[in-house]
């Protein structure tokens, strides 16, 4: 939804209240990618099925008539079909090799054209798999994330133009087209064929024996070929030197950037203000790295180190998904204790780069996103708070059915607190949102249900602020016994969302500190081996607590120098806690700010530019890894980056991949029970 700018002129100061301006028109819920279902009518389809039941054709159209029935109605799918014109004799190859038929164009679903198009289809040609692959991606739009579903029982028998060549051309039209491939009784060469379709595509591929297994398997794999993550945003080119950036206002930005290469990107800040810059990158399924980084650092006015960065890592990049890393700097802020160039309105410096020592010339998409939040002139509201929201009076009754979006800009409104319900399938990540006004907090925990024929992988669940920043997350294994996260038995949960929360000792509490969209995400893993056909039923139970109070009141940043108080009690104080750093200086550890979206009722963020959505698809198993900034006076490349801490026990050892990571230094008592800062799970707010 749109966003307008207010101002409320006063005669002793001027009160700007700014939302996100110029955002787009709000996608959505559940806004699904195009889908062309590619359907095999070939000579060898009238073989009988596995169960004597009827033909393969039969079976085929039964599970697309199924798959069509269960779609949901806002979305975009085409179905193409290949060998149903032609005989299968020699004379007619020529013919039946350039036998492939748009049924129906790539458009908002019409299930009764659909289901009358695959009853008539009639099996018996040729099989041009490499030829129906560049007819069906002709069909789909040319941007964004796009998928096209194969169904064969065999390999081509057309070739030239050999499908795995076909494959490639695909992605080199955009890491956002996948090809799905599903093996109905095939050999040995031909799932060799449609799983190298696959690989090179960043798809996936499925064996289908027999009819049931094919009436479940295009369902699901249509399903997650539904749902995916379309970066979005305006449009930006940042540039390898840094006195050359382009000046970004507030909003959303689109960029691509390879393994090799550091961009960099500028803001023009105020006295007063507190920027929050975040990048996403969005990475393909069958990314060549499993290791993916995305670091940012900023320099001041004048190319003055600021010395602070924020970095995160994922280490199952090759699954797919997305990274983000966001930092928040607010050195132009009365009182801060940042360094002298940095403490000064003017223009600073954003660079962004992945992990450039693995190398490789790959692209990828990366969102881009600039918040300013102005000085607070007036109250701050309400104290920051001491304690999370608990599940006081446990959800109970009817569990309702939602269907979750494919990213944090489709998101599915969860209605407060209640049960919520819908199936996960193998290699999903599922996006929620409950809106939280000043003065509420929420608590939540996701059940997954026992699946006797479940295959082995992990789950995960998440808890994001309206900036994206995770306040909080579990994860374990799944091998198809019911299994609840939080493992600890205590809800994930936040503090009562105040202004103040910024200043708490404890860090998760510091990231409720604006009111908005706060984001729930459920993730079924990457399954080792084949998947069974269909999903797991997933049930999230939400506690929403506390009444609605008064927010912060804005004032208007400036271009002055800021003065440097003496600090007082009254003083303001910097918007999150510090800590000893290794020079025994203080710094900020973990320092996280959120600013809310276009949703909240009263924030009012300095915002303009382009779309307000910043993906985070978390992908399979994958460890994000949270690096702490950098403090002042703090060397770059040193002990903290390229030494121990990066390279050695921290990074490589006991404190990644061995138990610090996967055993009990992933999920120890300061994860789910009393950490560094006091029990994080004690007395709450109960239930309102």
């Amino acid at each position: 939804m749109i966003r307008r700018l207010a101002a409320l002129a006063a005669v002793s100061a001027l009160t700007a209240a700014f939302s996100f301006a110029n955002a787009p028109a709000a996608t959505a819920e559940g806004e699904l990618s195009p889908v062309m279902v590619v359907l095999d009518s070939s000579g060898s389809m009238t073989a009988r099925d596995a169960g004597g039941s009827g033909t393969r054709m039969d079976a085929a159209k039964r599970a697309v008539t199924s798959m069509v029935a269960g779609l949901p109605d806002q979305a975009q799918v085409g179905l193409t079909i290949y060998g149903a014109g032609t005989g299968s004799s020699g004379s007619e190859k020529a013919a039946g090799c350039k036998d492939v038929r748009v049924v129906q164009p790539v458009a908002t679903v019409n299930k009764p054209v659909l289901t009358r198009a695959v009853t008539a289809a009639k099996a018996s040609g040729y099989t041009p798999i490499g030829h129906s692959l560049r007819v069906a991606a002709a069909q789909l739009p040319k941007e964004g994330q796009r998928s096209i579903v194969l169904v064969s029982d065999g390999e081509d028998t057309c070739a030239p133009p050999q499908p795995c060549e076909v494959a490639k051309e695909l992605h080199k039209q955009g890491v956002d087209l996948h090809v799905h491939a599903i093996g109905f009784r095939v050999d040995a060469k031909a799932r060799a064929q449609l799983a190298c379709i696959a690989q090179n595509t960043g798809g996936t591929y499925h064996d289908a024996s027999d009819a049931d297994s094919l009436l479940g398997v295009l369902g699901r794999v249509t399903e997650r070929a539904l749902r995916h993550y379309e970066p979005t945003g305006k449009p930006i080119t940042g540039t390898a030197d840094p006195f050359t950036a382009p000046t970004m206002t507030p909003g959303q930005y689109l960029d691509t950037l390879n393994a090799e290469e550091e961009r960099f990107y500028s803001a023009e800040l105020k006295t007063g203000d507190t920027a929050y810059f975040a990048a996403t990158a969005v990475f393909p399924r069958g990314n060549p790295r499993d290791l993916e980084v995305v670091d940012i650092r900023i320099t001041g006015p004048d190319g003055a180190d600021c010395y602070e960065f924020q970095r995160e890592l994922n280490t199952r990049a090759r699954d797919g998904g997305s990274l983000t890393t966001m930092l928040s700097w607010n050195g132009t802020v009365a009182g801060s204790s940042k360094p002298k160039g940095c403490s000064v309105p003017g223009k600073y410096t954003f660079r962004v780069t992945r992990d450039a020592r693995g190398g490789g010339a790959d692209r990828v998409p990366v969102e881009l996103q600039l918040r300013v939040e102005p000085p607070v002139a007036g109250s701050r509201g309400e104290q920051a708070q001491t304690s999370l929201v608990t599940f006081a009076q446990p959800p109970a009754g009817a569990v309702r059915p939602v269907r979750g979006g494919g990213s944090f800009n489709e998101a599915t409104t969860l209605d407060g607190s209640g049960r919520y319900g819908e199936t996960i399938y193998y290699g999903e990540e599922l996006f929620y949102r409950v809106k939280l006004d000043w003065g509420q907090g929420l608590a939540y925990r996701v059940t997954f249900a026992a699946r006797p024929d479940g295959a082995t992988t992990n789950i995960r669940t998440g808890l994001f602020s309206p900036v994206r920043a995770e306040i909080k997350f579990d994860t374990t294994a799944y091998t198809g016994t019911t299994q609840i996260l939080p493992s600890s038995g205590k809800p994930i949960a936040t503090p009562r969302a105040v202004y103040l929360n910024r200043n708490a000792n404890n860090s998760d509490f510091r990231k409720a500190s604006v009111d908005g969209w706060y984001y729930i995400i459920a993730k079924l893993g990457v399954a080792s081996g084949d998947a069974p056909a269909g999903g797991v039923p997933v049930t999230i139970d939400v506690a929403v607590a506390g009444d609605k109070v008064a927010g912060p009141e804005y004032g208007t940043s400036t271009g002055e120098t800021p003065s440097t108080p003496t600090p007082s009690a009254s003083s303001e104080p910097t918007p999150s806690g510090s800590t000893t750093n290794e020079a025994g200086g203080q710094g900020d550890d973990n320092k996280v700010q959120p600013v809310a979206d276009e949703s909240s009722s009263s924030l009012p963020w300095i915002a303009g530019g382009a779309v307000l959505v910043l993906a985070l698809a978390i992908v399979a198993a994958a460890l994000i890894i949270r690096s702490r900034k950098s403090s002042a006076l703090q060397p770059v490349n040193g002990p903290g980056y390229g030494g121990p801490g990066q390279n050695g026990p921290g990074y490589n050892g006991p404190g990644y991949n061995g138990p610090g990571a996967n055993g009990p230094g992933y999920n120890p008592p300061p994860q789910s029970g009393p950490g560094p800062n006091g029990p994080q799970n004690g007395p709450g707010q109960g239930w309102s």
